[in-house]
């Protein structure tokens, strides 16, 4: 799969999602590497991982700041951020990861079939240490008036 079309196909599927069901306005910056991740404070974010398996394997890492998925939460069950706990947060994030790789792969190709796995939460420490930017990995940051976070693409990880 080349670079560009999954890029764009992974670009598509975030903005549709978080636009369109969360009504998150976003920014998708360009030369952002995984090297910017280094200034996050692990416990400031929620940190998910998510394998497929299909007409090529790997699996997506996406984080999303606590406030944010807290926001996002609250929004999404339609209760006070006061209300919302740590497990609601985890599975918002969860769900949008499910969200997002769903959608890319529909917009890679509408008729491949992609067995997407059980998304599982991981420190986010493990995505600043584990992942570089390389030929199989693909970064996409994602800039919001609440706060930056982004998905990673892995081919064959």
């Amino acid at each position: 799969m080349d670079k560009e079309t999954l890029k764009t196909a992974m670009t598509a599927s975030i903005s549709e999602v978080l636009e369109k069901m969360f009504f998150i306005p976003l920014e998708l910056p360009e030369g952002v590497g995984l090297d910017h991740l280094q200034k996050k404070e692990a416990q400031d974010q929620v940190a998910i991982r998510l394998a497929f398996n299909g007409p090529f394997s790997g699996h997506f890492a996406f984080f999303v700041p606590v406030k944010l998925a807290s926001s996002m939460s609250a929004d999404f069950l339609g209760v006070d951020e006061v209300e919302v706990t740590e497990t609601h947060r985890i599975d918002m994030v969860k769900e949008i990861g499910n969200m997002i790789a769903g959608n890319t792969f529909s917009h890679l190709d509408s008729q491949a079939v992609f067995d997407l796995g059980i998304p599982e939460t991981i420190p986010f420490d493990t995505i600043k240490t584990q992942y570089t930017d390389s030929q199989g990995t693909f970064f996409i940051p994602i800039q919001t008036l609440e706060g930056d976070f982004g998905l990673i693409l892995v081919i064959g990880g």
